[in-house]
């Protein structure tokens, strides 16, 4: 059986490693399977059980808002990070009450990968690709090692992972960009890997 690149799990974060907060990068509309939508909730209160703070973009709308008001509801933490021309546009959150107004976009995401120990990906649009494709090039460029994760139902990552591959068979890249990041089948596998800390 052909095992897929991104299928392999990385090893095991070092002993003592904690969790204390995950970056979500996610879209700010629900898409068209209704199943990304149960997902992006059930991460939510995945982290609420786990003492886990979510940041995120601060939304209301799409996916950030299903992620962020389950792990509210769940009595977890929520940490939005939201630029001040998007604070009307996606409509911030309101019951996410630590709010942080950045002036840009691009402090935006410095914010929010400061505050997290680890990075997973939903489902998403321009915003959420750009969001991941800058926190991985950082991670090829050796300026950190948290764990990025991939997760989405439908086989969502499957074309990016393909342009993955075939980015470094094009000899663009070292074939290592391949094991920066780890698709995740669904919340067990999150859950077993937020269980090493």
């Amino acid at each position: 059986m052909h095992t897929h690149p991104l299928d392999t799990p990385p090893p095991a974060p070092p002993s003592g490693e904690t969790f204390r907060r995950v970056l979500v990068f996610c879209g700010s509309r629900v898409g068209a399977d209704p199943r990304h939508a149960a997902l992006a909730a059930d991460v939510g209160r995945l982290f609420a059980s786990r003492g886990i703070g979510l940041v995120y973009g601060g939304g209301a709308l799409g996916l950030m808002g299903e992620a962020g008001r389950a792990a509210l509801a769940g009595g977890g933490t929520a940490e939005g990070v939201i630029p001040r021309f998007l604070k009307d546009w996606e409509v911030a959150e309101p019951l996410c009450e630590d709010m942080t107004v950045v002036d840009s976009l691009h402090t935006r995401k410095a914010v929010m990968f400061e505050r997290a120990d680890a990075v997973l990906a939903l489902p998403g649009g321009l915003g959420t690709l750009d969001e991941l494709i800058e926190v991985m090039s950082w991670r090829n460029l050796r300026l950190h090692a948290k764990p990025i994760w991939l997760m989405g139902d439908g086989a969502f990552w499957a074309p990016f992972t393909a342009l993955l591959e075939h980015v470094v068979a094009s000899g663009f890249s070292g074939a290592d960009i391949l094991s920066h990041v780890e698709v995740l089948p669904g919340v067990p596998a999150l859950a077993a890997r937020l269980t090493h800390a």
